[in-house]
């Protein structure tokens, strides 16, 4: 006999990218801003930084700040992608 006392849970729709934080900081609208540009899921995003995955997602939510290298990474990074995209493809490689 099926107990039909307690209901299954409502089944969740299948996620949807990230588009905006969850507390917005500075860091964390760049880092979507940069995901989404480099066409990277949250796991290549992780990998690209070279952090795990749940490091990148306390960042991109914005419930942690990462360290100020980070930032300055960023920043580099944006420069190499915008002046040296050959070096920033071989960069997205690794």
């Amino acid at each position: 006999m099926i107990d039909t006392t307690h209901p299954l849970p409502a089944q969740k729709a299948p996620g949807r990218p990230r588009t905006k934080p969850v507390r917005a900081t500075a860091t964390s609208v760049q880092l979507l801003a940069l995901q989404a540009r480099l066409g990277l899921s949250p796991q290549g995003m992780a990998d690209y930084l070279g952090v795990p995955l749940p490091t990148y997602r306390n960042w991109r939510d914005g419930h942690r700040e990462p360290p100020a290298a980070v930032n300055r990474l960023l920043d580099v990074l944006g420069i190499v992608e915008a002046l040296a995209p050959a070096i920033h493809e071989q960069i997205m490689k690794r």
